[in-house]
């Protein structure tokens, strides 16, 4: 299985999970977009300039994040939540995934359960 194949794998596992998820996106260290799975009315609130310092946003979060790996461990994951949408970021070896979701998730729970799928993933097929 290539690695853009694998990628479509999980965001479509992840994306199936709820309802309420507007997207999934794996991110390169970059900021662009590798893979993307989303919601059509989700798509007209980014147009493509917003979505690139979006993603750029949460590449930095995580990649910050890193930089404190040796003294508290590992990110597990970040949680943004706003007036209108709930952000998730998860560590992806060098990529981020980012779960976008409606105000309706639970953030934590949705988080437990993307979890095992990232690691699932990384496992060696």
């Amino acid at each position: 299985m290539s690695l853009h194949e694998s990628f479509d794998v999980l965001c479509w596992s992840i994306y199936s999970i709820d309802k309420n998820i507007k997207s999934v996106a794996v991110i390169n260290n970059k900021g662009k977009i590798v893979e993307k799975i989303l919601k059509p009315e989700f798509a007209e609130q980014f147009p493509d300039y917003f979505n690139e310092i979006f993603c750029m946003h949460h590449v930095l979060q995580i990649s910050m994040g890193r930089d404190f790996d040796d003294h508290h461990g590992p990110v597990n994951y970040h949680i943004s939540e706003r007036a209108n949408l709930t952000t998730l970021t998860f560590p992806l070896n060098e990529d981020v995934l980012l779960v976008t979701t409606s105000k309706n998730v639970s953030p934590i729970t949705l988080a437990r359960k993307i979890i095992p799928l990232i690691e699932k993933h990384r496992q060696p097929v």
